[in-house]
């Protein structure tokens, strides 16, 4: 036992902070969100933000918005799988299991709490269905651990990782800003959406450098 812990350190140090840690955030949250039990600090963190943010984030904000919306990322992730299968079969169910999964845990959470979209700022944007978790929260940060897992062996892994987090903070920022979710929403997302395309990526990892590998003497389809 003690040898095959030495031997898999590294996946399982990685499981625990980046699946487990996140994991824990989520089911903290919810418990609180379950219980109806309000976090006190939400509302006047939404307020300062409107309120010190500059000027030009609002389009920003917009912007982020309309990029993780549904209709842009649902046709483009499809595009992307399809570009992907071409390349490699299982590069690509792994990208479409990794993204889609997120996106379908955050449905079924956001139809088993129900909650409500917060009513403390004037809304920037419109939105209908739930508040928590929030799904572009969710999907930018699965879309991101993603990416940087399928280029961690290229040059790219480190630039795509920043430009990833930058993308990620960005996008669920721009979701309070506009008051259509709390704090812990976007948290609870960015939470889903890491152990989620993490512990995909952990799962998948010999098959995915085996994928490379095969790529790399010109065998492109791998059934």
């Amino acid at each position: 036992m003690l040898s095959w812990i030495r031997l898999h350190w590294r996946p399982l140090l990685l499981l625990a902070v980046l699946v487990g840690l996140p994991l824990l955030l989520l089911g903290m949250i919810a418990d609180n969100v379950r219980d109806n039990q309000p976090f006190a600090w939400e509302s006047p963190l939404m307020v300062s933000l409107r309120a010190n943010a500059p000027s030009w984030f609002r389009s920003v904000a917009r912007a982020f918005s309309t990029i993780g919306s549904a209709k842009v990322m649902l046709p483009f992730c499809a595009l992307l799988t399809l570009w992907l299968w071409f390349r490699s079969h299982a590069v690509a169910r792994y990208f479409l299991l990794s993204v889609s999964g997120a996106v379908i845990l955050n449905t079924l959470l956001k139809l088993f709490f129900g909650r409500a979209r917060p009513q403390v700022i004037p809304w920037l944007w419109q939105e209908g269905d739930s508040s928590f978790p929030s799904g572009h929260s969710s999907m930018a940060a699965a879309l991101a651990v993603t990416v940087v897992a399928l280029l961690w062996r290229t040059p790219w892994r480190w630039p795509v990782l920043v430009l990833g987090v930058i993308y990620t903070v960005i996008m669920g920022l721009s979701r309070v800003y506009l008051g259509v979710h709390y704090p812990t929403d976007v948290l609870a997302g960015w939470a889903l959406g890491v152990a989620w395309a993490v512990g995909v990526a952990v799962l998948l990892w010999e098959r995915l450098r085996e994928a490379r590998e095969s790529g790399k003497h010109g065998l492109h389809k791998e059934h």
